[in-house]
């Protein structure tokens, strides 16, 4: 059922000569999933931005599809200040909630931007989350003072329909090859994102993050190249994603100088991240890297990426993006999303220490995706184990072990394992399947286990699912002009991204 305050603003735009339908939906906040839902596009829709001016407060209407330029609205108005009004002073000025602006607030110049006549049925707010707004574009002209205007910007970024085009970002220090917990933890997941088709995916090797901190040249300028052979080797199909380095696109320092000027230094010395990496480099605190956060939001934010497949520990440097986002917007106008943590599919990989997960940050903790067999023999060989006696000794003959009581419970002491051993066993699980994993568990608890031999045949399963992707990768690793061709193609792609995006800031800030 519609609610009244959206039939209110319906009765209010037909006593003006402006006929309109109400469009019902779920409670949507963002645009693009309005239009999703009622089956449009963001072509279809138009945005009233509230902005204030010097000292007074205007109301643009632009399609969602175009860009204003504040460089044109000033000059139009004569200001010398314009900026996206505040939340707390949209609520003032419309008595309505962020996401439901209407094509009509009284009190307030309106500007129409001339984009917006283009389309002739439109879709706008009625002041409710519910219900959508729809009119010809041409009855606009009816609303009570308002002025047709030239306001696209130059830079007008052509948006289609946002609700199956999601941005992510996905940075990796060049601090070494992949492991196997890269692989299954996040690499299989970014492999199912581009199967969707729903994302649009850029994986950026940070090789500049990866010099805030203690490094050597030759074996950055090494590593970097064979994590990109790594992905490539993964199954990451660069025709579908954007593959980078991150020293490539030089938009990405440029923006984050510009967004050091909203973040103050306490903000970042107070981060739980810096001091750690104090502790752990002293000789190496120094400016950049203090400023780490700033330029990982800049490698977010310059692409527009709403979605970054993070682990938990990297939520306060997300958390200073979303803040930079919502300062740049509401300082300067800017349209930057406000991104958010999210978990692809993978596995969670635990450490061959059998502490924590696999790191390349501890020692002895991974397999790389490049080991032969004899390496990952020593490795597995290395995994802490007990010795290997059964807990709760062999059940009486035909009584099932699952079932045996004993001293205690078969499902009891399964939770008590050691962690190494807990590790070996989900190795099991994963390269030896599920049924495997149960025998183990039961002779251990049981009879008792030999590990020599577990881990041998663990090590083989291992190996025999890593081989095809060495073999790809040293196909791959031999075609240097392909390799050459994927990196160059990313940054030509990626640049031209970081440009208007760039553009569009220095425009708003007064650069440009």
């Amino acid at each position: 059922m519609i609610d009244q305050i959206s039939l209110g603003y319906s009765k209010i735009m037909t006593e003006m000569g402006i006929k309109n339908k109400i469009l019902e939906h779920d409670s949507l906040v963002e645009a693009a999933d309005v239009v999703a839902q009622l089956g449009y596009t963001l072509n279809d829709s138009v945005a009233t931005l509230i902005m204030k001016a010097d000292d007074n407060f205007i109301a643009v209407l632009r399609r969602d599809v175009t860009k204003i330029s504040f460089k044109k609205i000033k000059k139009l108005l004569g200001v010398e200040m314009l900026r996206i009004a505040t939340p707390e002073e949209f609520n003032k000025i419309t008595e309505l909630e962020i996401g439901t602006a209407r094509f009509y607030v009284p009190g307030i110049k309106t500007y129409i931007d001339k984009k917006v006549f283009g389309k002739k049925t439109i879709l706008g707010g009625t002041g409710s989350l519910t219900s959508t707004f729809q009119c010809q574009s041409e009855d606009l002209k009816k609303l009570p003072g308002i002025q047709v205007v030239d306001v696209t910007s130059e830079i007008e970024e052509v948006v289609t329909n946002l609700k199956t085009t999601k941005r992510v970002f996905s940075g990796i220090r060049a601090t070494g090859r992949l492991h196997l917990g890269n692989y299954l933890g996040a690499v299989k997941g970014f492999l199912e994102l581009e199967k969707t088709g729903k994302y649009e995916t850029v994986y950026c090797v940070v090789d500049i993050h990866s010099i805030t901190t203690p490094f050597k040249p030759d074996e950055l300028r090494a590593n970097k190249r064979e994590i990109i052979i790594d992905y490539l080797a993964a199954g990451l199909d660069p025709k579908k994603s954007i593959i980078i380095y991150q020293s490539d696109i030089p938009e990405h320092i440029e923006l984050a100088f510009y967004f050091s000027t909203v973040e103050t230094i306490a903000r970042m010395m107070h981060l739980p991240t810096y001091k750690e990496k104090v502790k752990q480099h002293p000789q190496a605190n120094t400016m950049a890297l203090l400023n780490y956060p700033i330029l990982m939001a800049s490698d977010i934010l310059i692409y527009k990426a709403g979605l970054v497949p993070v682990g938990i520990d990297q939520e306060p440097h997300l958390e200073v993006a979303r803040e930079i986002a919502r300062k740049m917007n509401q300082i300067y106008g800017t349209d930057f999303p406000e991104p958010v943590r999210f978990a692809t599919k993978g596995e969670y990989i635990p450490s061959l220490t059998g502490e924590g997960k696999m790191s390349k940050s501890v020692e002895n903790s991974y397999i790389n995706l490049t080991d032969n067999l004899d390496e990952i023999k020593k490795k597995i060989a290395k995994v802490p184990t007990d010795s290997g006696k059964g807990i709760m000794g062999p059940p009486p003959k035909g009584i099932d072990p699952k079932t045996y009581e004993g001293k205690e419970k078969y499902s009891e002491l399964v939770g008590k394992i050691p962690s190494g051993v807990a590790a070996l066993f989900e190795f099991v699980e994963l390269f030896q399947g599920l049924e495997k994993r149960k025998y183990y568990e039961k002779i251990y608890i049981t009879t008792g286990i030999k590990y020599g031999q577990m881990k041998q045949e663990l090590s083989e399963a291992i190996f025999a699912d890593l081989k095809p992707f060495q073999e790809r990768r040293a196909k791959i690793a031999e075609d240097t002009k392909y390799v050459d061709e994927v990196i160059r193609d990313g940054a030509e792609r990626a640049r031209k991204i970081a440009r208007e995006t760039v553009q569009e800031v220095k425009e708003k800030m007064g650069l440009l």
